[in-house]
């Protein structure tokens, strides 16, 4: 029988990516709402992390390094693995937690939800990996999400939470903020003229033609006389820095040499964004940023019903692959041209 006296301590389990964590933000805020005084912890992985930390609904962040114990268990640290994982239990029991809600549907994230010892553990249905066999409750979500939110608000729906918002939660704090201004002050850019490019993903399948994004910024230079600046991880540090070497002043690379709130704030200072398929791309649409979204290998239904976003996605034949293309070139990510670009973002700036 379910116990429906209000919780006091609710664990959330979302470990990643940063995407799907900042797709998850609202859920604090529902909750505080529904339940004053609610005491809310969140479980999530490191790289993660800071997207939690800057929730201003969340009390407690509990880390785990999901890469970290993969990388020991191919060394054979089968017991190191273990005497963490004993160390996470111990923590997460030591939380005395009500109800723990698992938002990403996998074995991990099970298992976690099922460490917690929470008496209430809610998980969505349909999932995946054998998540279902950790959880004491398991509730639907929408299957065709039309906004970032919708999935997670559709679980907590279900649960009778109706204190709901659809805006994404990312207060960013005043150090980042600072530094982000300097590093593009430093580049010679004061006026928040510009135009963010987020350029790296998970999957080579969702990027976006490289030499595509100077072409674009040159076109934004020429017509409106807006700076271009990329944001990025390490890996696309080297490529980004080259395409400012070749296009001139108006293109300015901070890719690899921020943190990830740094690059958010970034995301956010800016006239308008155009990112692929990442995690940072929703940064900007948490303040509202006009943003112009580039897809190819997986779905964007899920953006169809956000403000100031525009989509340009050519669905192939092959369409969804996913993890799975079947071609050399990524076809889909190709055929969009660096003029739709530069419509799609006038467009959004009228």
């Amino acid at each position: 029988m379910i116990n429906n006296t209000p919780p006091k301590r609710i664990l959330i389990v979302r470990l990643s990516a940063i995407g799907d964590v900042l797709m998850t933000s609202t859920v604090p805020y529902a909750l505080k709402n529904t339940y004053p005084g609610v005491h809310i912890t969140w479980v999530v992985d490191r790289l993660s992390a800071p997207i939690v930390h800057a929730n201003p609904y969340v009390d407690e962040v509990i880390l785990l390094d999901q890469k970290q114990w993969e990388k020991q268990l191919r060394q054979g640290k089968v017991l190191t693995v273990l005497r963490e994982i004993a160390n996470l239990k111990q923590t997460l029991q030591a939380g005395n937690h009500d109800m723990a809600i698992d938002f990403q549907e996998l074995f991990m994230s099970g298992l976690v939800t099922w460490l917690s010892g929470a008496p209430r553990r809610i998980g969505p249905t349909p999932s995946r990996e054998m998540n279902h066999i950790f959880m004491t409750e398991r509730v639907g979500y929408p299957d065709k999400p039309t906004h970032l939110a919708d999935r997670c608000n559709g679980m907590l729906r279900n649960l009778g939470i109706e204190q709901l918002t659809d805006r994404l939660i990312l207060v960013m704090p005043e150090a980042d903020q600072v530094i982000a201004k300097q590093l593009l002050a430093d580049s010679g850019l004061t006026d928040g003229r510009y135009v963010t490019c987020c350029i790296s993903s998970s999957r080579p399948q969702k990027d976006w033609v490289n030499s595509r994004w100077g072409e674009l910024a040159d076109e934004l230079w020429q017509r409106h006389g807006l700076h271009t600046v990329l944001v990025g991880g390490p890996e696309r540090k080297e490529q980004a820095e080259g395409l400012a070497a070749k296009h001139g002043a108006h293109l300015i690379s901070v890719a690899g040499r921020t943190t990830l709130l740094q690059a958010a704030a970034i995301c956010q200072g800016g006239v308008a964004l155009v990112g692929v398929d990442t995690g940072l791309t929703y940064a900007g649409m948490a303040n509202d940023v006009p943003t112009v979204t580039l897809y190819g290998s997986t779905p964007s239904t899920w953006l169809s019903e956000e403000p100031l976003v525009t989509i340009i996605h050519h669905k192939l034949s092959c369409y969804p692959c996913h993890r799975r293309p079947t071609c050399a070139n990524f076809d889909c990510m190709d055929a969009i041209t660096v003029a739709e670009v530069v419509a799609a973002v006038e467009g959004l700036l009228k």
